[in-house]
C-alpha cells in the first residue's frame, strides 16, 4: 500500500486528480501526530489514515466532495465541531486541511524531496489555497501561516548473514520500512527479493558498494563472523546516520573499538557505536533479536529526528 504523499504523486503522473488531507491542529488527545495525511485518488484509491475507523469513512467522502469542487478548505472535527453527528471517541477535536487540486509544480517538489531523502515543509498561508512546498530555512512564516514539517522515513541499511538478517529484513518491511541490505550469503538473495529488500553480495570483507547513511539512516551490522564488520561501520560513524550499532556481547564491543580505532576512527565518533543492541536484554532467537533491535531504531529515530509537534492547542 503507497504512503499518503506517494499515491498523490503516483495519480498525478497517470493525471489523475487526487486529494491531500492533512492534520494540522490537535485539540485534546489524539490518535495521530500533527502532520498526519490520507490521499484519496479520484478512482478511490485510499492511503494513509487518522482513526481506527471512526473518522476515516468521513473523511474519505469530504476528501472526495473536494476533488469535485477543486478546493482547499479546513473542517475541524469532533470537539467544538460544526459536524455533531462526529463524535471522536478520544474527545478530541482534529482540524483537517482539505486539498482538492494541488499544483503540479508543488507535487513536483515534494516528488524531488521524497526522491532525494530530503526534508521538506508544506505550508498554507490560506485554509483556502492550496499548500506550497519549501525548503525547511526558505522563506519567513507569518503567525497566520500553518507550516507542517516533513522528514524522510527511517531506513535501514543492515550488514549481516543467515537467519538473523533475514528476521531483521522480514521485521523491518512488516513496518513498511524500507531497508538495504549487504551480505556474503548469495542464498538471502531469493527471500530478501521476495519481500523487496535490495541485496549487495559481498565479494570480500574491503569490497563494500557505495553507501549513503543520512541523518534518517540506522546503520546496523548482524554479523557472528565480526571481521566482516570493520569496514562498514568505519564509514557509518563517519557519516550523519542517526543510528550506528553492531550486534555482540560487551567483550566483543571492546575487541571491536580498539580495531576500530586502530583504523583511523576518531574516539568522539567511537563513543557513536551502540553495542549490544536492542531494547531487549539477552535476546538470542533471531526474530527476538531483530524485534529488539528494530525498537530500539525506532526510538532513536524518533527521539532524534522527528520534529516537535506544531500547532498543537
Amino acid at each position: 500500500m503507497p504512503r499518503p504523499l506517494e499515491l498523490l504523486i503516483a495519480s498525478a503522473q497517470r493525471r489523475e486528480p487526487c486529494a491531500l488531507v492533512t492534520l494540522v491542529g490537535i485539540h485534546g488527545p489524539a490518535p495521530r501526530r500533527i502532520g498526519a495525511q490520507m490521499a484519496v485518488s479520484a478512482s478511490g484509491e485510499v492511503a494513509g489514515a487518522f482513526s481506527g475507523g471512526c473518522l476515516d469513512a468521513a473523511v474519505i467522502e469530504e476528501a472526495q466532495r473536494a476533488l469535485v469542487e477543486r478546493i482547499s478548505r479546513r473542517i475541524r472535527y469532533g470537539a467544538d465541531s460544526l459536524y455533531v453527528d462526529i463524535v471522536l471517541p478520544c474527545g478530541s477535536g482534529l482540524d483537517l486541511q482539505f486539498d482538492g487540486a494541488l499544483p503540479i509544480v508543488t507535487i513536483d517538489a515534494i516528488a524531488h524531496a521524497l526522491a532525494q531523502r530530503e526534508r521538506f515543509d508544506l505550508r498554507w498561508r490560506d485554509p483556502t489555497q492550496p499548500p506550497d512546498c519549501l525548503a525547511p530555512t526558505a522563506d519567513t512564516a507569518s503567525r497566520h501561516d500553518v507550516r507542517i514539517p516533513h522528514l524522510p522515513p527511517l531506513r535501514l541499511v543492515l550488514a549481516g548473514a543467515g537467519d538473523t538478517l533475514l528476521a531483521m529484513c522480514r521485521q523491518a518491511r512488516a513496518a513498511d520500512i524500507d531497508v538495504v541490505a549487504l551480505s556474503p550469503d548469495r542464498a538471502l538473495h531469493a527471500p530478501l527479493q521476495a519481500i523487496g529488500v535490495p541485496l549487495h553480495v559481498l565479494q570480500a570483507q574491503h569490497a563494500l558498494p557505495p553507501l549513503s547513511f543520512d541523518a534518517y539512516t540506522a546503520a546496523v551490522t548482524l554479523f557472528h563472523d565480526h571481521d566482516w564488520e570493520l569496514p562498514f561501520l568505519q564509514q557509518a560513524l563517519t557519516s550523519n546516520a542517526c543510528l550506528v550499532g553492531a550486534m555482540g556481547s560487551p567483550r566483543t564491543q571492546a575487541l571491536r573499538l580498539e580495531q576500530l580505532q586502530a583504523r583511523g576512527v576518531p574516539a568522539a565518533a567511537l563513543t557513536r557505536l551502540r553495542s549490544p543492541l536492542g531494547l531487549l536484554p539477552r535476546a538470542r532467537d533471531p526474530q527476538e533479536l531483530a524485534v529488539s533491535i528494530l525498537a530500539e531504531a525506532m526510538q532513536t529515530y524518533r527521539e532524534r529526528c522527528y520534529p516537535e509537534p506544531a500547532h498543537r492547542a
